[in-house]
């Protein structure tokens, strides 16, 4: 059952930092959104089930968009609690994309996939190199080796050289993550204590956090 995935779409939260935009439906090109450019991709995927959470005020406009999904209504204060309330899988392998951001290397994932299920790996977490303009931003890792060592979120002073953007995992990891926890680096950390094996794959294209606008220009000037 490990080599069957459950991919998590947290869409839950309120845009309060795009002026009441939802992120994930921010377009890209054509018709394309956000999420519709990560459904398509995770729709390809072997043995995949996908499952989007999102807020009740965005709910009516997903479901009318994307009919064809299975969408649920959730209320909750953070991603990880969105997670949580869309039924961690015990039996499944499980994998979180963020659907307000954007990465053009799919195979990363099933290089994820093929790494978590070849080994005693726990977790594997999808690293990208961080450019100047995202470091305080985002959840830079700390490697030994072939291990992540600790996770440091948003801190402008840190010096590691990679962050993660994905995250996927056994159902070992299910114990570590909690609805109280603000973003899953605080289960990664916790689960580190505890000696729980977290591994990654490094991708070499750029991944694009489209947290504001400007982090979302930016991404529109690179795909023209």
């Amino acid at each position: 059952m490990l080599d069957d995935l459950k991919t998590f779409l947290p869409a839950a939260g309120l845009a309060s930092r795009m002026q009441g935009i939802p992120k994930f439906l921010l377009p890209l090109y054509k018709e394309k959104t956000l999420l519709g450019f990560h459904l398509d991709n995770l729709l390809e995927l072997k043995n995949n089930e996908v499952v989007i959470g999102t807020s009740p005020q965005f709910y009516n406009n997903l479901t009318n968009i994307y009919s064809e999904q299975n969408i649920l209504e959730i209320e909750s204060k953070s991603m990880v609690e969105t997670v949580v309330k869309l039924d961690l899988d015990q039996n499944r392998t499980s994998l979180v994309v963020m659907p307000d951001t954007y990465f053009s290397d799919y195979e990363i994932v099933n290089q994820m996939r093929k790494k978590l299920s070849s080994t005693d790996l726990d977790v594997v977490l999808g690293l990208w190199k961080i450019k100047n303009d995202q470091k305080g931003k985002l959840g830079q890792c700390r490697i030994e080796g072939e291990l992540i060592k600790k996770i440091i979120d948003k801190d402008p002073n840190c010096t590691e050289d990679f962050f993660w953007g994905l995250i996927m995992w056994k159902p070992k990891f299910n114990d570590y993550i909690s609805t109280d926890d603000p973003h899953f680096g605080v289960c990664l950390n916790r689960s580190i204590e505890e000696k729980i094996k977290i591994g990654f794959v490094k991708s070499k294209e750029q991944y694009f956090d489209c947290g504001t606008f400007d982090e979302y220009l930016k991404l529109v000037k690179s795909l023209n």
